[in-house]
Order: C-alpha cells, then sequence, then structure tokens
C-alpha cells in the first residue's frame, strides 16, 4: 500500500499519477526496477525520491513518510505502520486560547494511559518518549498546540498524524460524533450526547465541589474519544477493525452526571432554544480578543 505513494514527488498531480499506473508504473519499485518507462523530464527526480523513499520504508521511518507524504496520500502511513500507532485525546478547561489541559487519555500498546492535571499530567511527556507515531482526531488545530504550550516544548517528540484530513479525503467530513455515527459505530448509551462542553463542566464541578462522579464521568468519556479513533483509523486506512463494543470494557465504569453539571446542561439547551446561534454564550465566545 504506502508503496504506492507517488503523489509527494514534484510533477506528479492526478494525471500523470494515472498515465504513470496506465504503463504498469504503480509502485517505488516499478519506478526504481523500470526507469525507462518513465517521463525523461521527471526520470531522475522519481527514480532519487523512490529510492529514498524505499530505504525510509526499510528502516521503518515513519517521520520520513509524516513528512513528506501528500496528503491524500496519508491513510497509507497508517495502513503501513497502525500495530505502532497510539492514540490520544484531550479535555481543557474551556475552548479559549488561554485555557488550559485537564486531562490527556492515549491508548498506548494496547492499554488505556490516563494523565490529570494536579495529578500526573506531566507523566505524559515520559510515554511520549515511547510513541513511534501519534494519531488524534483534530490534533493539529487543537490538541498539539496545547500540549506544545501547555509542556512549553518546540515540538513533539514522534510524528504525528490527524485524522481529519485522511476522513476528508474519504468524503467523511464533521465532527468525531458525526463520523464515527456515520461509519456505524455506536457510543455507550451513557455518551451518546456528550461534547467538550460536558467535559468543561465535569472538570468545573469535581474541582469546586470534589464529586468523584465528576471526575470518573470525565475520564469516560475522555477515553471513549480515544478509543473511537482506533475503528475509525482502520476504516480510513483499509485495515480490519473490531467494533468498540468489544473494548468499551476498558472504559473506567459510568457514573452518574452530578446535579449542578446536568442543570447547566439544560440552560445551555434552553439558551440554545431561545437564542438560536444568537444565544448570549455563542456571542461572548465570538468576541474578538482584545
Amino acid at each position: 500500500m504506502i508503496t504506492e505513494a507517488l503523489q509527494h514527488i514534484r510533477g506528479i498531480g492526478p494525471a500523470r499519477l494515472q498515465k504513470l499506473r496506465e504503463d504498469g508504473v504503480r509502485s517505488w519499485h516499478d519506478v526504481v526496477g523500470s526507469p525507462d518507462r518513465l517521463p525523461k523530464p521527471l526520470r531522475s527526480e522519481l527514480v532519487d525520491e523512490c529510492q529514498r523513499s524505499i530505504d525510509a520504508h526499510s528502516r521503518s521511518d515513519i517521520s520520513y513518510f509524516v513528512d513528506r507524504l501528500h496528503p491524500r496520500d496519508r491513510w497509507r502511513i497508517l495502513h503501513e505502520f497502525f500495530d505502532q500507532a497510539s492514540w490520544f485525546d484531550i479535555e481543557t478547561t474551556g475552548l479559549g486560547f488561554d485555557d488550559q489541559i485537564t486531562v490527556i487519555v492515549c491508548w498506548h500498546r494496547n492499554q488505556l494511559h490516563t494523565f490529570v492535571e494536579d495529578e500526573n499530567l506531566d507523566d505524559f511527556l515520559d510515554l511520549l518518549d515511547d510513541v513511534r507515531l501519534l494519531v488524534s482526531f483534530n490534533g493539529s488545530t487543537f490538541d498539539v498546540p496545547k500540549l506544545l504550550d501547555g509542556f512549553h516544548i518546540p515540538d513533539l517528540p514522534c510524528p504525528h498524524i490527524d485524522l481529519r484530513w485522511p476522513c476528508h479525503y474519504r468524503s467523511l467530513q464533521g465532527g468525531l460524533k458525526q463520523i464515527s455515527g456515520r461509519i456505524g459505530i455506536r457510543r455507550p448509551d451513557d455518551l451518546l450526547h456528550a461534547d467538550g462542553d460536558l467535559a468543561v463542566q465535569l472538570w468545573s464541578s469535581w474541582k469546586s465541589t470534589g464529586n468523584q462522579n465528576a471526575r470518573r464521568q470525565l475520564l469516560r468519556y475522555c477515553a471513549m474519544d480515544v478509543l473511537l479513533l482506533l475503528p475509525l483509523t482502520a476504516y480510513v486506512a483499509d485495515r480490519p477493525y473490531t467494533q468498540p463494543d468489544d473494548f468499551w470494557h476498558q472504559l473506567p465504569a459510568a457514573a452518574p452526571i452530578p446535579d449542578d453539571v446536568v442543570a447547566d446542561a439544560q440552560r445551555r439547551t434552553l439558551m440554545a432554544h431561545m437564542f438560536g446561534n444568537a444565544s448570549p454564550t455563542q456571542l461572548r465566545m465570538r468576541r474578538p480578543r482584545r
């Protein structure tokens, strides 16, 4: 699969790629083995890059491909290195620029790892040193910048793929909840309507009241989002996958949502029905930062 990735080479667009395939040139090995079948203006660059790709593949250099492959071909990285991937998600105190990380959950080496602010959040850096390929959903615009800022590090120590874009090129647009539903992945019943706003409220409730149910449900929600990424990755990467029902048992036990969180959710729902996109909450979120 990954050996058929050619669009990252200069001069190879969709039309040229199709012509190469019609001429029997489908992989790096075809290019290197039969250079006479290549257009003369592109021959040298094609052969050189395909040889570099073969060498990188032989040493399992995931970073080489993450840095170079065309976005349309990144699913091939996930297909090739699926068994070496780790998946993660974060929760924060809000959606603003200055909001802080509260929880990180990572599926790494077939196990859920949980990191919580004021407890063991910094330990995530130690786990990162053992990660070969980090996978997120929308992480390139939210999770990763938050990690870099929160931990004061210049870059991740491992290659990262944002699953949102392989989904996009498979005509799967929207958020994780919408996309997973479209491909038939069902969430646990108690988390069917959970979202990032609920995670913010659960953290606030736990920190202000000490309610352990809020903490448990927050960790359960974040862990669910991480586990959803595994079958979704397999789907876009053309790998066989197991339905989440077979591993929801990995989640922390469900807990009742605290009354103050329920009341806040009801208030926000009421305001949304009353004001729609002009609700005070939405308008406040849209205010330009001064």
